[in-house]
């Protein structure tokens, strides 16, 4: 606010000298000599700054988020279909905050992809439930975990992690089958419509892991410029996934199996930060398709190990550690500090011990 200072200065005035003279008893008037009053006036602005607080910002993205309402609601978790070619191309997950990528039986990878700063209406196709869900939905804050199903005992684990089930079989109106893809891989739902189911009270999830200011490089011990990553997943239907460094939108683009991967509404994926995580893949069961049984692998996401934090054209080593179910992973350089990632969309690959990251 500015206000100015009006400083008024007066004149002085000299007062008429009235003399008297001797001789003959004439009195002569002395000269009266006036000055009129003098006005100045001085305005000074007083400059003052007005710092702003900084826009709140998503707790998964990092990006800047005005609208309150998303601000403070919770996660909502997809469980998306990724066979090559009977799933793909998926709609709608290139809005989502987080996508974490999840080999399941036959080297098959799914993804868990969480929704809290945006919305979509169409999303899927939606496939059933795996126990490595557990970790990956439990440091969330109770979110709602949208899934198809599952065998008995992935449903009951599930179900006593602390999710809101909004799955298909307890909410079967908000499903349908929809496009030219054939069943199961045609099963959808909108994003829009699964959070008219969040209980009253839900709160948002904290953020995953620590982001940069908006423009600030990355950096880390043992950090290396790189523009391609390619790893395969193991097994017959392990999909082979790339990334390249595309510097124009300081994203990194998503193929798989030597073709871009496209989704149905929002072009090709890109991610901001693409973490490239090593664990165990334990057998906990097994599954009968077309008359065969197969193991079924679960992800250990307790724990520590390696990893690779892809981020600003930048590939930085990384050690992994996760004390238990609700405590979000922290990621270290070799130095031990801390690495912040970049604003915005995160891929999360869980790969197999092993897997070799090749890249260029």
């Amino acid at each position: 606010m500015r206000r100015g200072t009006r400083i008024l200065a007066a004149g002085a005035v000299v007062a008429s000298l009235l003399a008297a003279c001797s001789g003959g008893g004439h009195k002569r008037a002395a000269p009266t000599t006036t000055s009129a009053p003098t006005t100045t006036t001085s305005s000074t602005v007083a400059a003052t700054t007005t710092t702003l607080p900084p826009p709140p910002t998503a707790p998964l993205t990092g990006l800047p988020q005005p609208d309150a309402a998303k601000l403070g609601r919770p996660a909502l978790v997809v469980k998306i279909d990724n066979l090559d070619p009977g799933a793909r191309p998926q709609t709608g997950i290139t809005t989502a905050d987080v996508c974490v990528e999840e080999q399941v039986e036959g080297g098959i990878t799914r993804f868990a992809c969480v929704w809290q700063s945006k919305d979509v209406d169409l999303v899927g196709p939606i496939r059933s439930t795996r126990t490595t869900d557990i970790a990956i939905v439990s440091e969330l804050n109770h979110p709602l975990y949208a899934f198809s199903g599952g065998n008995t005992a992935f449903l009951a684990a599930i179900r006593a992690a602390p999710i809101v089930d909004v799955g298909a079989d307890l909410k079967s109106d908000a499903y349908f089958r929809y496009g030219p893809k054939a069943a199961p891989h045609n099963l959808y739902s909108k994003v829009t419509t699964l959070y008219t189911f969040a209980p009253a009270g839900a709160g948002p999830p904290a953020p995953l892991w620590p982001f940069r200011a908006a423009g600030v490089a990355a950096s880390g011990a043992g950090a290396n410029p790189v523009t391609h990553l390619d790893l395969k997943f193991p097994g017959a239907g392990g999909p082979v996934v790339s990334w390249d460094w595309d510097a124009a939108s300081a994203t990194w683009l998503r193929g798989q199996n030597g073709t871009p991967d496209v989704t149905t509404d929002g072009g090709q994926i890109s991610a901001a930060n693409v973490i490239v995580q090593e664990v165990a893949y334990p057998i906990v069961g097994y599954q009968v398709i077309g008359g065969s049984s197969g193991p079924i692998p679960m992800a250990q996401l307790i724990g520590q190990g390696d990893a690779t934090i892809f981020t600003g054209g930048m590939a930085i080593p990384a050690h992994w550690s996760k004390v238990d179910a609700t405590t979000p992973t922290t990621y270290t350089d070799s130095a031990g500090a801390p690495i912040a990632l970049a604003p915005g969309q995160t891929w999360w690959e869980l790969a197999p011990q092993g897997t070799p990251n090749n890249t260029h």
